[in-house]
């Protein structure tokens, strides 16, 4: 197979798009989901009994301190009085309520907050009772949506990242293929025609040595700075032949790299620095195999 033959075709940054705008429509089927199976819950005034139909799950009773219901404001305090009892009562007898985590629930006009949760095994008829001696005050029942919720979340970003990444990645993959075509002849011409200097050998080790430097300094930093100096060092010696750009590479890797450390180490007080920091070491790796390769191959690195 020729050269020629294995260069990417414009159909790659299609499967591009294709991939990321599946990412996109994934996310949006989740979000549909979500909202089509989202239950806003049953109301009605407490004290009182109130009897629905309830599904397998965990539920939760709201104390809708502030709310309009059936043509009336209500507004009252988001903590249910002292001796207000709570029972939930359904064909196989009393359920088992606990105290809910406090989650709270801000809407136009409707401010609540969960005061029990229960679990039903089985869809039926139950009965919700709320007795005390208070001001009459609007109780909300319904399913508990946090976990449907970061689930969403979580499948959207996954999706999102996913999907783009690998668009990006096919993106990237084919425009560097392409490039590298392009450049191909002009840059083998080039090694050829350096191929015969003497010093080459030792230079061309001397540049291997500076990239192993710096793919250990993912694990001990140190030396990447030694690989630095290094090739400030001898930069003189491969001016002007195919490994003046290796080393041209090498020292933009180690400024870009110190640049985005220093960014990542400020920003470490909230989680994305740690972000940061890795996606620097997986460029550096990144930078250090590339030139490695193009290095094996007696080829100049683009700039």
């Amino acid at each position: 197979m020729s050269g020629a033959a294995r260069v990417p075709g414009s159909g790659w940054y299609i499967l591009a798009g294709v991939l990321a705008l599946g990412g996109v429509f994934a996310a949006a089927g989740m979000v549909a989901w979500l909202v089509l199976t989202w239950e806003e819950g049953t109301q009605f005034v407490a004290p009182g009994r109130h009897v629905l139909t309830l599904k397998p799950g965990n539920h939760v009773v709201w104390n809708a301190h502030l709310t309009v219901f059936e043509g009336r404001s209500y507004r009252s305090s988001n903590v249910l009085p002292d001796g207000v009892q709570v029972t939930v009562t359904g064909s196989g007898g009393a359920v088992t309520l606990r105290r809910a985590s406090g989650a709270s629930y801000k809407g136009l006009n409707t401010e609540r907050v969960a005061v029990m949760q229960f679990d039903i095994a089985q869809t039926g008829r139950y009965e919700i009772a709320v007795q005390g001696d208070f001001e009459p005050r609007v109780i909300s029942v319904g399913p508990d949506h946090i976990g449907a919720v970061l689930w969403t979340v979580f499948g959207v970003i996954a999706a999102l990242f996913v999907s783009w990444g690998a668009g990006i990645g096919v993106a990237a993959w084919a425009f560097i293929r392409r490039e590298q075509a392009r450049e191909a002849a002009p840059r083998a011409a080039q090694a050829t025609a350096m191929a015969g200097d003497p010093r080459e050998a030792g230079l061309r080790q001397l540049t291997m040595i500076v990239y192993v430097l710096q793919i250990a300094s993912i694990v001990v930093g140190i030396t990447l700075i030694a690989a630095v100096i290094i090739n400030y060092l001898k930069r003189g010696d491969v001016e002007g032949t195919w490994l003046e750009s290796h080393f041209r590479w090498q020292i933009r890797t180690f400024w870009y790299g110190l640049l985005w450390f220093g960014v990542g180490l400020a920003l470490l007080v909230v989680i994305v620095g740690f972000f940061i920091l890795m996606a620097l070491a997986m460029w550096l790796l990144y930078r250090a195999i590339k030139g490695w390769l193009e290095l094996e191959e007696r080829r100049p690195m683009y700039a």
